[in-house]
């Protein structure tokens, strides 16, 4: 029998793996196009892309993973059915949860796994991703900026220029200055350039005039100057001011928000249930194995296949993933729903195990006018057959 579940547990286990790479490099393929404009208008290497994606991969295999359990149980227990594997081995006298332990094992596996990234690899590569994401946005790097395209740095500046050459100066350039509350400037050059020297930053404009419109009178006042140097203040952020978003803390900067911090305070309840809902999500993992379980093992066998049941299955899974990001979003509105994000995917487990354990285990008999021996001859000499087959 241990021969047996460790043969159907690793058709599981590479199944699942293949469809788990697939679905990842699916989504991974279309959530970088958002990056490659960073790679061919501004300039950046492929190695930054490459790894901008990587940080990302973590968020995707969470979502991943509970899939590709349930498209691994459900189609590897339903080829061993067609192949008249079940039958055999339940002819051989293996109970339903003596079949359904490979497929238990897979969901249990698929939840560490979905536990391990949760707990470290979620946050500590969003955190990285964030943190990567804010100096090439705050820090006014130059490569960034886009040519005929107002460029907003920090809510107070906008940037504009027509080209930008190799050298990296900038033709047609204007900066739209509003650091200052009530205060409107706006400076237009023919040419400039943009520099950055540790964390001062620094435009310098040639051949450029001063607007401003006075608040007062509404009056507008322009300046001529060959050269003007503007000094932008407080472009860049420092790492501690950055609020983390619930995806990239950690578990116990989710559960326990900074008593301190405004920020934590307004946003008490979002955090709190991210973080439980960070704890359960393993769960509707282990909860699609048993779906798919449930699905397949319970009812008779049928020669004609196990479509209506593969159906059933499936729609299951679409409910349970819709479930899933509902109860996120509205235990996010309304903490005290939070329990219901245990209490669901636990009792999908249950009601599946009921239904395995309900199941009757049914060997197919050929009629007993076709051979002329008794059904209880037939049940035994069928029951041999199998117990040689599985020995075999």
């Amino acid at each position: 029998m241990q021969i047996i579940s460790r043969y159907m547990l690793l058709q599981l286990v590479l199944f699942a793996i293949s469809v788990a790479i697939s679905l990842a490099v699916a989504v991974w393929l279309a959530q970088s196009l958002r990056f490659v404009d960073m790679i061919v208008n501004d300039g950046l290497p492929a190695s930054t892309f490459f790894y901008f994606v990587i940080l990302l991969m973590p968020y995707f295999l969470v979502i991943v993973i509970p899939v590709a359990t349930f498209c691994s149980v459900l189609f590897i227990y339903n080829k061993l059915n067609t192949d008249s594997e079940l039958i055999v081995l339940r002819a051989a006298g293996f109970s339903q949860f003596q079949l359904a332990g490979p497929g238990i094992k897979l969901g249990l596996l698929a939840m560490l796994c979905v536990v391990s990234i949760n707990l470290y690899f979620l946050p500590a590569s969003y955190r990285e991703f964030r943190e990567l994401q804010h100096y090439f946005r705050d820090n006014l790097s130059p490569v960034l900026l886009k040519e005929g395209k107002f460029n907003t740095l920090n809510n107070e500046y906008t940037i504009y220029f027509k080209e930008k050459t190799p050298a990296g100066e900038l033709k047609g350039l204007l900066v739209h200055d509003s650091s200052v509350v009530g205060v409107q400037v706006t400076y237009l050059a023919e040419t400039g350039a943009l520099l950055k020297e540790k964390d001062d930053f620094r435009a310098i404009l040639w051949n450029a005039s001063r607007q401003e419109i006075d608040p007062e009178t509404g009056r507008l006042s322009i300046a001529y100057s060959d050269k003007y140097v503007l000094k932008f203040a407080n472009i860049s952020q420092d790492e501690g001011d950055r609020w983390l978003k619930p995806r990239e803390r950690f578990l116990s900067e989710l559960l326990f928000p900074d008593s301190e911090n405004p920020r934590d305070l307004d946003n008490f309840d979002e955090l709190v249930a991210a973080g439980h809902y960070r704890i359960s999500s393993p769960l509707f993992t282990l909860a699609m194995a048993f779906i798919a379980l449930a699905c397949l093992l319970s009812g008779e066998f049928s020669r004609r296949g196990q479509l209506g049941r593969i159906m059933v299955a499936i729609c299951c899974m679409g409910v349970m993933m819709l479930a899933m990001f509902l109860l996120k979003d509205i235990t996010e509105k309304n903490s005290s729903l939070i329990p219901v994000l245990y209490v669901w995917p636990l009792a999908v487990i249950m009601i599946s195990i009921f239904v395995l354990q309900k199941t009757k285990r049914t060997v197919p008999l050929r009629k007993s006018g076709e051979t002329g021996s008794t059904p209880s001859d037939q049940t035994t000499e069928t029951q041999d057959q199998a117990t040689g087959q599985a020995k075999g």
